[in-house]
């Protein structure tokens, strides 16, 4: 067999498609305790990568593995929630660009048929386990999800779709052959065919376990249609995915006053809460610094300054959002600003792995203000910093305490996405010039500025 590799890398982490395959088997006559493994079976899907999700896809590709698909129960009864599992042992080559562990979370959609109907989600949220060098294998697929059998009778698990959700470039797959595999997917020939046992039809239970939305009408052969998405309605079982936090890390960044340049080291930590929150929740963002950069030759007042910055929020959500932290009491001419934590909220939308980077750190003042970030001149060459956080929105709807939020005023709200509001602001701080008291730090958030008068 021959494996081609994937184009499927930009600047940022894009990467790689990946496709899930299940294969007709007989089921056995009564399987109980472990269940029975369906494959490895070889298969081919075709591909096309998407930059930040959208389009009609550019790059077609085809990617090959050996796939085991696994049912627990084996034999599953009316009534169960089965989960199932999908395995594939090399994964797609890489593209051109290294890729970091945990860059590309896989979702996999199946269509239930035959007696079953509705969809259910595999998923496997940190992808790959490490750090993948351009050219090279991906490594293994795991990838899981539930469903619940809601009716007796002869049922088949098709493969629709396989996305790679990379935050820069998703990759979508379906069957053999060169399409829009994002709004137009075909089934794939990967079918696994098997029997519910028992009688009649059942209800899911008010608190699902299954990643699937079944219903007892039947239908004569799956189908995926154009308009399916990657999350429907998921189990409320999900397994919690550790957050990817930043730092504690030493970080260097420069600084621009006025015209003056300097560099400011630190150590920063970027954290969210809660770090596994369903879509709809109100997630806290917190940015700590341990020191900040030294102030000029003019003492502060107290009050005067106030730390913010601006982060990107990326992959399964997008938009921009403040953060903001408490004002600094008086400080004296060359002295170093105290460290600081600034917080911001925002809502979640879309479920997947969600990436957040500081783009700007911003020392605001009345008079003069401080911009900061990995920019050679912050202010006419702005750049993102390396400090970069992750974590995964569940499929599942939010709960009320996850819906209560926290945060602090100005530095809250949700994702803006279009018209006025928030997201004209947040432009603006990214283009905003920073300048420092003398050479000191000090930032500013998008406002009408004061002149100096001598």
């Amino acid at each position: 067999m021959t494996r081609r590799r994937f184009p499927v890398r930009m600047a940022a982490p894009a990467l790689v498609l990946a496709p899930m395959l299940l294969i007709p088997a007989a089921v056995p006559a009564r399987a109980a305790p472990p269940a029975a493994a369906i494959g490895p079976t070889a298969a081919t899907l075709g591909c096309r990568l998407y930059f930040n999700d959208a389009g009609t896809g550019s790059s077609p590709t085809v990617w090959q593995d050996t796939f085991t698909l696994t049912q627990s129960p084996a034999e599953p009864k009316v009534g169960d929630t089965v989960t199932v599992t999908l395995t594939a042992p090399t994964g797609p080559d890489n593209g051109p660009v290294g890729l970091n562990a945990g860059d590309v979370p896989v979702n996999v959609t199946l269509a239930l048929g035959g007696s079953l109907s509705g969809s259910a989600t595999l998923r496997m949220s940190s992808y790959p386990a490490r750090a993948v060098a351009p050219a090279e294998p991906l490594g293994p697929i795991t990838a899981t999800g539930t469903y619940f059998a809601a009716a007796a009778g002869a049922a088949t698990l098709t493969v629709g779709r396989v996305t790679f959700a990379n935050a820069s470039a998703t990759t979508h797959c379906s069957a053999a052959g060169d399409r829009d595999h994002k709004a137009a997917p075909v089934p794939t020939s990967i079918v696994e065919s098997f029997t519910v046992g028992g009688t009649g039809t059942a209800t899911p239970p008010p608190s699902p376990s299954a990643s699937a939305t079944p219903s007892p009408s039947a239908k004569p052969s799956p189908s995926l249609p154009p308009s399916a998405t990657d999350d429907p309605p998921s189990a409320t079982d999900e397994v919690d995915t550790p957050a990817q936090p930043f730092g504690p890390t030493s970080v260097k960044l420069n600084c621009k006053t006025l015209s003056s340049l300097s560099a400011w080291t630190a150590t920063h930590t970027l954290s969210m809460s809660p770090s596994n929150p369903g879509r709809g929740a109100k997630v806290t963002v917190s940015l700590k610094f341990s020191a900040g950069p030294k102030s000029g030759p003019v003492p502060v007042g107290a009050g005067d300054l106030v730390p913010k910055a601006t982060v990107k929020v990326g992959g399964a959500g997008s938009g921009t959002m403040n953060l903001k932290g408490p004002a600094y009491g008086a400080i004296d001419a060359y002295a170093a600003l105290p460290g600081a934590t600034l917080t911001g909220t925002y809502t979640t939308s879309q479920a997947g792995l969600v990436s957040l980077t500081v783009t700007n750190i911003v020392f605001d003042h009345p008079q003069v203000d401080t911009e900061c970030n990995a920019g050679a001149d912050p202010v006419t060459g702005p750049k993102e910093t390396s400090i970069v956080a992750k974590f995964t929105v569940k499929s599942r709807a939010a709960t009320d305490n996850e819906g209560e939020g926290g945060g602090n005023g100005d530095g809250g709200g949700s994702l803006p996405t279009t018209g006025e509001g928030g997201v004209t602001t947040l432009m603006l701080l990214w283009s905003s010039a920073a300048l420092l008291l003398g050479v000191g730090l000090v930032v500013v958030l998008p406002r009408r500025r004061r002149i100096l008068r001598s």
